[in-house]
């Protein structure tokens, strides 16, 4: 009896270590988010607030709402003697860090974008004295493009 205790105890351990590893990678995927995100919009000259933190807070407990609900078919499939990981959870977190991944490639696109460049152009061009002046900043900026 002792034997099927303790195995039964190792594979809930090993289980809640992996629910455990799951949830502490989104909030490192979350927390990466805000930090490219900060860096982008530093990089855009925008304005930067205390609401990237509380966005990321709240996507933090959004997707572990999302996760519980995985934990919850993962203890469903303690039924089966095949379900011996909780997959539901890993699948869960996957889908996150996707997610995730794909806000970060973006921001870091916005980031490379030089739209604070753009701002400045724009003022060149305005400030021009004549319409040589603003086709030479224009043929600059698409060369530059290109």
């Amino acid at each position: 009896m002792e034997k099927y205790v303790g195995f039964i105890t190792q594979d809930l351990r090993a289980g809640v270590a992996i629910i455990f590893a799951c949830l502490v990678l989104i909030v490192f995927a979350c927390l990466l988010d805000m930090w490219t995100g900060i860096d982008a919009a530093r990089a855009s000259k925008e304005k930067i607030c205390s609401r990237p933190l509380r966005k990321t807070g709240t996507k933090i407990v959004d997707y572990y709402r999302l996760v519980m609900f995985f934990i919850l078919i993962d203890i469903l499939g303690l039924c089966f003697p095949w379900y011996t990981l909780p997959y539901g959870a890993v699948i869960g977190t996957a889908g996150v860090l996707f997610v995730e991944g794909f806000s970060v490639v973006e921001n870091l696109r916005k980031k490379k974008s030089h739209a604070a460049e753009v701002a400045d152009m724009a003022a060149k061009i305005v400030e021009c004295l004549t319409p040589e002046e603003a086709q030479k900043i224009i043929k600059k900026i698409k060369e530059e493009k290109k």
